[in-house]
């Protein structure tokens, strides 16, 4: 979002506002941004533990947000979802200041849900999200995509063969899609000779990952090549055959961008909301859906190979890819900011 309003409007002035101890507090200045850290922790992914542990931080918490607010004296606030942004927005409203809320999942979180009603618009990354929340205005913008995508649209199709496979579980990885994979390698790489499988584990698991497929005997730094990160993902999805993934709401945008098809496990936890963003990607013929509780190294296998050995099923579960991309969503998402901070005055 940051790289679309920059382009929209050069003297433009952003603050991000994140968890005081959150990753973000590390990451967003990296990147070039003013960030302001809210002292909120962690809530947890039980509503039992989480209600009344933002209850007890809230006021503090909307205390800093308020102080943040008459500071900066923003002209718009983008909240993107979490518990976060719900002191900001309470902050702003206060000060009559418009807010637009941005929901990556079909499903909205529980923060979006309650703000949805006390805000101006809500941006929404699936047409499905706008009867989840009656009593909101709801558009429908799709997913920002980070620049390098969006300029990779329309990038022309890889030929059938030789074939890669990209797995990623996401930044900090995916630890039972990479035992997984592991197990399922051997046979992988047997049945389809010409394959490399290009495996992004995450930091956290990355030696043990190493150190098992050295153990198994796999072609590790040639057919098989595990990286804890990569900084130009794009570039690597457009070398892709096939990704296998989680599905994340920005993750899920950034690869149709490329026209990808795709072998989805969602992410099990935090209300299902990842298998509710598979759904529609695999109705359109774009992904194979695997549930996480029903992973094996033989279901894994299987799907790899019904895509990749049948170009025609590729062909069209590419162009379905293709078909859902909306690259201009961070613009769109831009375009409503400027709409709403003109109405401010």
């Amino acid at each position: 979002m940051a790289e679309a309003l920059r382009q929209t409007d050069p003297e433009v002035a952003i603050t991000y506002v994140g968890r005081a101890d959150g990753l973000e507090s590390r990451l967003v200045p990296m990147a070039g941004l003013d960030f302001a850290g809210l002292r909120l922790g962690s809530m947890g992914s039980s509503v039992l533990s989480s209600a009344p542990r933002l209850a007890l931080r809230l006021p503090l918490a909307y205390r800093e947000a308020a102080r943040l607010v008459r500071r900066f004296r923003p002209q718009v606030v983008l909240a993107t979802g979490g518990y976060v942004c719900v002191p900001v927005v309470l902050a702003a409203r206060r000060r009559h200041i418009p807010v637009l809320l941005l929901e990556q999942n079909l499903l909205p979180g529980r923060a979006v849900k309650w703000l949805a009603s006390r805000v101006q618009e809500v941006a929404s990354s699936f047409p499905g999200t706008a009867e989840f929340l009656p009593r909101a205005k709801v558009v429908c913008t799709g997913n920002p995509v980070r620049l390098p995508f969006a300029e990779l649209v329309g990038r022309p199709q890889l030929p059938e063969a030789p074939p890669t496979l990209l797995v990623m579980g996401g930044s900090q990885g995916a630890r039972h899609l990479n035992e997984v994979l592991l197990e399922a390698l051997p046979s992988l790489l047997a049945q389809l000779p010409h394959l490399t499988v290009v495996h992004l584990t995450g930091p956290t698991d990355h030696l043990q990952v190493v150190a098992a497929a050295r153990e198994a005997g796999l072609p590790v730094g040639e057919r098989y090549q595990p990286s804890p990160f990569v900084s130009d993902v794009a570039e690597r999805l457009a070398a892709a055959s096939l990704v296998v993934m989680r599905a994340g709401g920005s993750s899920l945008a950034e690869v149709v961008c490329l026209g990808r098809p795709m072998v989805l496990v969602p992410y099990p936890h935090a209300g299902e909301h990842q298998s509710a963003n598979a759904l529609p990607f695999e109705e359109a013929g774009a992904a194979l859906v695997i549930p996480d509780q029903e992973l094996t190294a033989g279901l894994l296998e299987g799907a790899v190979r019904e895509v990749l050995g049948d170009p025609r099923r590729w062909r069209a579960m590419a162009s379905a890819s293709a078909s859902m991309a909306r690259p201009r969503a961070a613009f769109d998402v831009a375009a409503l900011l400027a709409e709403l901070a003109g109405q401010r005055g």
